[in-house]
């Protein structure tokens, strides 16, 4: 296996996500060149790496021209849209070729602008409604498909930034502890370092004293030894002459000596001896007697010392008496000499060679202590160093003082409150700086709070409205929201939460969250739009749309659900009342062409009875008025029953129906309509077929559906069947009507065929059909129908009615008498009784239609059936009609007052079960309605839980039976 096959580079990923964004946009635009049938449409990338174009017309390059030039105008990230442009001056082109242009931004993931979006035709073109959102629609499609792959791609090209802690940081150090202790320890540490730079400085400072001190005692000591060496020099001149004769007198060697130590003033004399003590010269001055001294002893001495090399003074007062030893090669091998000289003078003279300034030298011997001043205390020369000479004897020690006392080092009080100060300021600045960010933030926090409080409450009381409140900036994206709105569009938000109103509203369309948008119509220099918004929860939401100075616009997002329903509640009433006067309107047409047939036939009778007939003749006439009559109780049976089109209301009166009679008898009055448009009633029904049921109301089902059919048709032969069949142990009627060329423009053929082959016993009343199908299955239910099927074969349909009729024994085929209904087979009662059960019956009359609505609507989960009349008058008549439990009777009405209504219903019915309720928004007390007559009183308006309370407490007293 190549390598590949299972690797791929990041580089080569990138390119092939390329490849498949670029596929994807052009498969895009084709959707949208063929939706909106455009030859122009563009994808415009401001990055240019996926820009795509279809373009299909002539002079490409000005309809290029002419499209820069819509784009430079708009300037806007938001829908363009410029219809029938031809007087439209917006291009240089003088051609204008472009009559119709669509422009919608592209988003990137992080809400940037990235392109646009564009088609154009050369011809005039409108939007409307949903085109647009279409049109956006697109627009987010390719905005999807260009942002799917953003995070995958950066995610490879660029490593993971670490996350910045420095605000965390700042935020610890700036806590009060945490700042304090810093300070503290930078604190420490800065006197620490203070404290050990200054001792250390003092200790440098005292060593350099140290050794200046030391530095001044050896050049001291060193000139000290000079000088001694000075002395001895003298010794060496003798010592020269000595070993220079060989013969010499002792007045040379005198002479010698003289002017070697003469001139010296510190000089008091000076004696030469052999190595056996001989005194070979001696000088001394006038004033001073050496020769009293004794040598002997001081040579002795001087003869035993331990150092040979050193000299030996001895000291008389002040007077200093040094010996020394000379070796010379002559017989004698070494001759001493003695020097006595002035002790202070010759200190003088050394101290003064020392020149050294800062200092005071002292020499101490055991017999006295000198300075520069002379003898001194030897107290004096504390806190000064001393050393011992090489050239002078060890009990002599020159000292060497500064003036200024060198002390050791040691921090002062002062210092260290320097230090302490300096320390503080160090902590009180850190302690500032590390605090400086929180207190800086606590006070803008504090000077803000005014405007904190103000938003909390202005969110407060957003989230507070009852209804949806957002402002929308001038990219449309939510800018200010409350719960409501969040709430309303909850579902669309879950999925991302960053969408502008028009993606918003579309893809709450796509999704069918929405199911109604409709923007009303506003003039140019209106800045409120209305917008009607439904959704398929049932919500109605009404929304005022507010344009803003910056661009935006305001929306409130009221909720008119309620009074949505109650306008459809009130639509549909009055839906209902157009149907029902179109009913009558067409039942009383359909009746009027019905009655001209038995007319006809009764005006030829009479003109026929004006001259003499015979017996035979009297006697085909009688049968010609009795088949007259008949047609006309069938015409009126039908008027009679328009009313009734709840099942409880129709009665059934069975009896022998004759099937072949009884539609002959119906096609007689259908003749003429069926002339008019060509169609041939033919009955194919067996004479001797005869059922047990009611005749009339079959009689009204077959004119109503030959009816229907016969405006449904023409130019062709319409045949009606009947055969009997037994299932389940019982007798079903088979009514076949069956004809070719059957157009389905009857909106009643129609809804037959939507119900064809369903169960007619459980038909639910409240199904959404017209009121003529109610009524005709209600009136097929009441005969006991089982079901009504509509089929098509080839250029044949054919309609079926199975309804349930006992059959009738060859005996009984004679009997033209009525059967009475006790006699009837149970399962045709049966039949009639498993319809519905037995239900309560009120009667609601009032003018106001209204009241009906939320009659209905409060008694709609109390099983009870409620009919309606809209005066007095129609009320009278539906009570002479039917027997209701209750009457809930309105007192102010036109044309007849309720009073009078109840008094006039109460005279004439012979039902003293029904109780009548006056129901009025006069304020009376209930006796007064009790005195009139009525049985109770309702105040208008009246509450549910009272109204279901008074008609439950009526009902438990009516007597049983």
């Amino acid at each position: 296996m190549n390598a590949s096959n299972i690797f791929t580079s990041p580089d080569n990923l990138v390119d092939a996500n390329t490849d498949e964004i670029s596929t994807e946009i052009k498969e895009t635009l084709t959707l949208l060149k063929q939706f909106y049938d455009v030859p122009i449409v563009k994808f415009i990338d401001f990055r240019d790496i996926y820009s795509e174009q279809l373009i299909t017309c002539n002079d490409k390059e000005n309809v290029e021209n002419e499209l820069l030039s819509y784009q430079q105008r708009c300037t806007q990230e938001k829908l363009y849209l410029f219809e029938d442009t031809f007087f439209d001056d917006v291009s240089n082109n003088t051609q204008k070729l472009i009559r119709f242009y669509a422009q919608y931004p592209i988003y990137s993931a992080t809400n940037k602008i990235i392109g646009v979006m564009l088609m154009a035709d050369l011809a005039p073109k409108t939007l409307i409604g949903s085109q647009k959102d279409q049109f956006i629609s697109f627009s987010q499609l390719l905005q999807t498909q260009l942002n799917k792959n953003s995070d995958s791609i950066s995610n490879q090209n660029t490593k993971p930034s670490k996350k910045n802690n420095g605000e965390k940081y700042i935020h610890v150090f700036s806590l009060a502890p945490v700042a304090f202790l810093i300070a503290l320890v930078l604190c420490s540490f800065t006197a620490l370092l203070l404290y050990t730079v200054e001792k250390k400085e003092l200790q440098n400072n005292y060593n350099q004293q140290i050794q200046q001190l030391r530095k001044t005692l050896f050049n001291a000591l060193e000139r000290f030894d000079n000088q001694g060496l000075y002395i001895s020099q003298k010794d060496l001149v003798i010592a020269g002459f000595l070993q220079s004769q060989n013969n010499y007198t002792k007045e040379q060697l005198n002479d010698l000596v003289q002017s070697q130590v003469s001139q010296s003033l510190t000089y008091k004399g000076y004696v030469v001896f052999d190595s056996e003590y001989n005194q070979l010269a001696l000088w001394s001055k006038n004033n001073f007697d050496l020769a009293a001294y004794g040598f002997t002893n001081w040579l002795e001495k001087f003869n035993k010392r331990a150092n040979k090399q050193a000299v030996e003074v001895f000291t008389v007062a002040d007077t200093a008496f040094l010996i020394s030893e000379i070796k010379i090669k002559i017989k004698q091998g070494s001759i001493y000499t003695l020097t006595a000289f002035d002790l202070s003078k010759f200190l003088k003279a050394v101290i003064g060679k020392l020149n050294t300034e800062n200092y005071n030298v002292f020499i101490a011997t055991p017999q006295f202590t000198l300075g520069k001043q002379g003898e001194v205390n030897p107290s004096i020369i504390k806190n000064s160093i001393s050393a011992l000479s090489s050239r002078f004897p060890p009990t002599w020690r020159l000292h060497v003082q500064p003036m200024n006392k060198i002390v050791r080092p040691q921090i002062t009080k002062y210092s260290l409150i320097r230090l302490g100060l300096i320390s503080f300021c160090v902590f009180a600045f850190v302690y500032y700086f590390l605090r400086l960010p929180r207190r800086l933030h606590n006070e803008i926090k504090q000077k803000n709070q005014l405007i904190l409080n103000r938003e909390e409450l202005f969110s407060s009381s957003l989230d507070a409205l009852p209804h949806g409140f957002a402002i929308f900036n001038s990219h449309e994206f939510p800018v200010i929201t409350n719960n409501a709105f969040n709430l309303l569009f909850s579902q669309v938000n879950k999925q991302n939460s960053q969408l502008s109103y028009s993606q918003l509203i579309s893809i709450a369309q796509q999704n069918n969250i929405i199911n109604h948008y409709h923007e009303h119509h506003k003039l140019d220099d209106d800045r409120n739009q209305l917008i009607d918004i439904g959704f398929t929860d049932g919500k109605w939401i009404t929304v005022l749309q507010r344009h803003t100075d910056f661009n935006g616009f305001v929306c409130y997002f009221r909720d008119d659900t309620e009074a949505h329903q109650k306008e459809c509640l009130l639509a549909d009433v009055l839906e209902k009342s157009k149907q029902t006067n179109q009913l009558k309107e067409k039942f009383v047409t359909r009746l009027s062409r019905q009655l001209k047939t038995p007319l006809s036939s009764l005006k030829s009778l009479v003109e026929i009875s004006k001259d003499p007939i015979s017996f035979n003749e009297f006697k085909n006439n009688v049968g010609n008025i009795s088949d007259a009559c008949d047609q006309l109780e069938s015409v009126i049976q039908q008027l009679v029953n328009i009313n009734k089109s709840e099942i409880d209301k129709l009665k059934l009166q069975a009896k022998n129906v004759n099937l072949n009679h009884m539609i002959n008898n119906n096609i007689s009055i259908l003749t003429k309509e069926a002339e008019n448009k060509k169609i041939i009633l033919k009955n194919n029904i067996t004479p001797e077929l005869t059922v047990v049921s009611d005749e009339k109301l079959i009689s009204q089902l077959v004119i109503q559906l030959v009816t229907e059919v016969l405006d449904s048709s023409n130019n062709t032969t319409l045949s009606i069947n009947a055969q009997i069949k037994n299932e389940s142990n019982r007798n079903y009627l088979h009514l076949d009507f069956s004809l070719s060329n059957l157009i389905d423009s009857s909106y009643f053929i129609t809804e037959l065929k939507s119900i064809s082959g369903d169960d007619i016993a459980r038909f639910i009343d409240d199904k959404d059909v017209s009121l003529e199908l109610k009524f005709f299955i209600s009136i097929f239910k009441m005969l006991g129908g089982k079901a009504i099927t509509a089929s098509s074969n080839a250029n044949k349909s054919t309609i079926t009615l199975s309804m349930l009729v006992n059959k009738v024994t060859k005996q009984d085929k004679d009997n033209v008498q009525k059967v009475p209904s006790s006699s009837l087979n149970t399962d045709l009662v049966k039949a009639s009784l498993v319809t519905k059960n037995h239900q309560n019956t009120l009667l609601l009359v009032d003018d106001d239609p209204l009241v009906e609505i939320v009659i209905r609507a409060m008694l709609k989960d109390q099983n009870i059936i409620i009919d309606y009349a809209c005066s007095a008058i129609e009320a009278m008549l539906m009570v002479s009609q039917n027997s209701y439990d209750i009457i809930l009777m309105d007192i102010v009405m036109p044309e007849l007052s309720g009073t009078d209504a109840m008094l006039k219903i109460k005279k004439h019915s012979d039902n003293s079960k029904t109780k009548i309720i006056a129901h009025t928004s006069t304020p009376d007390t209930e006796s007064k309605y009790v005195n009139q007559g009525f049985d109770d009183m309702l105040l208008k308006p009246v509450k549910q839980g009272v109204l279901i309370n008074q008609i439950t407490r009526i009902l438990k007293n009516k007597p049983l039976g």
